[in-house]
């Protein structure tokens, strides 16, 4: 593993945040790698992406969601950032495979780099737009985790019919779906017709973000 910061800087990030890594991509205007509290986190220009609050309050929500995440056995996770979840994920299930999928791969080689997340026999990294990851998906899924953003906006895509069709297509029976809709920036209202076929099961707000556990409502 590659020295990424000094022990001055690891110390002095208990003080205030250290921008160990700046980057940019074409998806990304912004890409930051900063130390806070003694911890690597990844950052765009208005919200973190991995390892910091929404790692926090995406896993307070598998949690509070009662997923039995150890019993998985196929995993997709739409929106890796830097790695955070994935992490957990593998560290929570000995033997699933999981499956992720990142626009940017300026992220993804920064998530290699800096966190030391890659490819392996249980984990595969695709480098694509989820939409077209999912027209040309053939694999099934127990377990998919939506977590897509653009800064601090989720793409408007997700709250499309066609989205969630394409979800319903990948999904085996009893499957869990848990969507980081995220209010804030969308401005998401109580109508909930883009789901198709997606039945809501329960839905709570954590720091500002609205998640959506949901199963489809038609076992295969």
């Amino acid at each position: 593993m590659a020295k990424r910061y000094s022990v001055f800087q690891w110390l002095f990030s208990f003080i205030t945040p250290v921008i160990i890594h700046k980057d940019q991509s074409e998806v990304n205007s912004i890409l930051e790698t900063t130390l806070e509290n003694g911890k690597l986190v990844l950052n765009s220009a208005h919200a973190n992406y991995s390892y910091g609050s929404l790692f926090r309050v995406f896993i307070k929500a598998l949690l509070r969601f009662n997923i039995d995440i150890k019993n998985k056995k196929k995993i997709l996770v739409l929106g890796m950032g830097g790695g955070s979840v994935v992490k957990f994920l593998l560290g929570n299930n000995t033997y699933a495979q999981l499956d992720t999928v990142e626009i940017d791969r300026k992220i993804i080689s920064i998530a290699k780099e800096m966190f030391d997340l890659s490819p392996s026999d249980r984990l595969k990294i695709y480098a694509a737009n989820a939409v077209d990851y999912l027209k040309d998906c053939t694999e099934e899924y127990d377990l998919i985790l939506i977590d897509l953003f653009i800064d601090d906006a989720v793409p408007e895509f997700c709250f499309t019919e066609s989205f969630w069709k394409s979800i319903q297509n990948i999904c085996l029976p009893k499957c869990d779906i848990v969507f980081n809709a995220s209010m804030k920036q969308n401005n998401l209202q109580h109508n909930l017709d883009f789901l198709g076929a997606i039945h809501l099961k329960e839905n709570l707000t954590i720091e500002q973000n609205l998640f959506f556990l949901l199963q489809p409502a038609v076992s295969k």
